[in-house]
């Protein structure tokens, strides 16, 4: 299976914030999601997955991950749970809604290497302010 991987530079260079934007069908989603299963493919990383609200597993970003382990052939390495995804390695993935979380609640985020925020124009100031000192493992990204 030929793998298709669309590099965004900024994705592979290290930075504390990375932001992308841009309209619909920008493949934004997707270049992400390539770009966090590959490298946790080959090391033990923690990816939280959130955006403001989270209703259900089915409105964040599993069914794309899911999608994506398929497209990349990864099916060996990742086991696509029903809350989580997580690598023969340790790598997990993780979904959370911010808007309902506090400073007490939020501590699951503790340790990630990468918070990938989707739809985070939609994040308010409050979700960053307790969400952002939350995320401090040094080299780790948002």
């Amino acid at each position: 299976m030929k793998v298709y991987f669309q590099e965004v530079g900024v994705l592979s260079e290290p930075h504390r914030y990375k932001v992308l934007y841009g309209g619909r069908s920008g493949i934004k989603s997707w270049s992400i999601a390539q770009h966090l299963l590959i490298p946790g493919a080959e090391q033990s990383l923690r990816i939280p997955c959130a955006r403001e609200t989270t209703q259900s597993i089915r409105g964040s970003v599993h069914q794309l991950l899911e999608d994506q382990i398929k497209r990349l052939g990864l099916q060996a390495h990742y086991e696509v749970q029903k809350a989580e995804i997580i690598g023969r390695n340790g790598t997990s993935f993780t979904f959370h809604g911010l808007r309902d979380q506090s400073v007490h609640n939020i501590k699951s985020l503790d340790g990630a290497d990468i918070l990938w925020v989707e739809e985070a124009q939609n994040v308010s100031k409050k979700s960053w302010r307790t969400v952002i000192p939350t995320i401090r493992k040094p080299g780790s990204e948002i």
